[in-house]
């Protein structure tokens, strides 16, 4: 099924466009911890950066202390002081 057709299902039946398209979601949680959801796999992992490859883009995540607090292959939890969150090709 083209992205089209995912997108007006979507829009017609008032499905969240993250389920249909698979979009990357990304919610900061004051700045002490993020989620991301919907990444295909890990690029680099450090104290303060952390690059994720996503299915439009990558995601950069910049920071101190920055811990991985759970992932599976769905979703990840950042935890951490996060200064800053690139988005690359979305």
């Amino acid at each position: 099924m083209g992205r089209r057709v995912r997108m007006a299902a979507a829009e017609t039946f008032k499905f969240p466009r993250d389920v249909v398209l698979g979009e990357t979601l990304i919610s900061i949680e004051g700045g002490r911890s993020l989620v991301i959801e919907n990444y295909r796999s890990i690029l680099f992992y450090g104290d303060d950066r952390l690059k994720l490859l996503t299915r439009t883009g990558k995601v950069s995540v910049e920071g101190k202390g920055l811990r991985i607090e759970y992932y599976d292959e769905e979703s990840m939890k950042v935890t951490g002081t996060i200064r800053r969150v690139e988005l690359e090709g979305m």
